[in-house]
């Protein structure tokens, strides 16, 4: 079994020291062994669950969701059902999040379009007003 220094394994898990010492400090990855000289060493284990929780942010979950889920899996009260039932509830927040945006996105366009007009509607010209531009 391989044993990583910290430097190590924070450079293979392409995260910071920092990083690595704050999922440490929120139990995020356990503790690590020391050598006799007081050197931290982490294992492969710890590399795959640095892994695992890169590619759950990346997913968009939270470091509390993916805390949550990796103490779940530690007493076993976590199953695929369980895991599939999170995955959805992250897919509808995120297509909340992007029907949000799309409506933003509109209005934002329709903003555009009325201030590229020569007759511009009254709302516009108000928010022009208050913005102290002239039209």
């Amino acid at each position: 079994m391989t044993d990583y220094l910290r430097g190590q394994i924070a450079k293979l898990a392409e995260l910071n020291i920092e990083t690595l010492r704050y999922y440490e400090n929120h139990g995020l990855i356990p503790s690590p062994a020391r050598s006799e000289s007081g050197y931290r060493l982490y294992s492969e284990e710890v590399l795959t669950r640095l892994t695992f929780i890169k590619n759950a942010k990346f997913c968009g979950f939270t470091l509390r969701e993916i805390e949550k889920a990796l103490s779940k899996s530690q007493d076993g009260s976590i199953s695929v059902a369980d895991f599939i039932a999170v995955i959805e509830r992250k897919t509808s927040s995120i297509n909340k999040e992007i029907a949000k945006k799309e409506q933003t996105k509109k209005m934002l366009e329709e903003l555009k379009t009325n201030l590229q007009m020569a007759e511009k509607n009254p709302e516009v010209l108000e928010v022009l007003q208050i913005l102290h531009m002239k039209s």
